[in-house]
């Protein structure tokens, strides 16, 4: 059984351990800052120089989730928020390479949309009535990329027209934070998240395609206003 085999299978065991009489339901609202800490291969491919590569770039975002509380301890919470679109740098380190492509290093190449839902299931510290609550959370990120766009740097750097796609990815997430309660219905969140995210972009320019390995490391750091009913 790999990675991906025993979280979801620590998430059904978390569901089918609740007490049948779940209590609270919680919206939460608030923003998210990605921070993609990506790194990838060289592009490979017909007519590709070596040292080619990209980098994405962080994005703030709207980020909302929905919460069903198992017990006064355990929750499963879905997180959403609003898909960022996020820019690519383009990456030149080769010195063989002309003026005019050593150039665009550093200038957006693409841009390119990440739709990220996350299953979590969290563990909350200290009692129901604290005014703070610390929790840790565990669970499953699917990733999928889309609404990709080649700006004129990346054109310029392919040699013409170029489309872009992702593979999709699914992985472990794993979060920490801290509800500060302010009434039984609102509270204030903080929470750190990250997951394992791994790609494949390739990139066709005029029948020509191109590839790369790309891993991302995120970092997410979101505040968010709660509603528990």
């Amino acid at each position: 059984m790999n990675h991906k085999q025993l979280a979801i299978a620590g998430i059904l065991a978390a569901c089918a351990a609740a007490p049948s009489m779940a209590q609270q339901n919680t919206i939460k609202l608030g923003i998210s800052n990605v921070q993609p800490h990506s790194s990838a291969s060289d592009f490979s491919g017909p007519f590709t120089p070596s040292g080619i590569s990209l980098e994405v770039r962080d994005k703030t975002t709207p980020f909302f989730s929905y919460t069903r509380e198992l017990s006064d301890q355990w929750d499963v919470e879905l997180a959403l928020g609003f898909p960022p679109k996020h820019d690519i740098a383009l990456k030149v380190s080769n010195p063989a390479l002309p003026g005019s492509a050593q150039a665009l290093s550093g200038q957006v190449g693409a841009t390119i949309r990440q739709v990220a839902p996350t299953l979590f299931v969290n563990y909350k510290f200290l009692e129901k009535t604290s005014v703070l609550r610390p929790f840790v959370g565990a669970g499953i990120n699917y990733t999928r990329f889309d609404k990709t766009h080649s700006t004129a740097a990346g054109d310029a750097l392919n040699g013409g027209p170029t489309s872009i796609s992702l593979e999709d990815s699914v992985g472990l997430a794993l979060q920490a934070g801290v509800a500060w309660r302010l009434s039984n219905e609102w509270s204030v969140s903080a929470s750190l998240a990250t997951a394992r995210v791994t790609s494949k972009i390739t990139t066709n320019t005029l029948g020509i395609e191109r590839h790369a390995d790309i891993t991302f490391k995120p970092r997410v750091f979101t505040v968010a206003v709660g509603y528990s009913f």
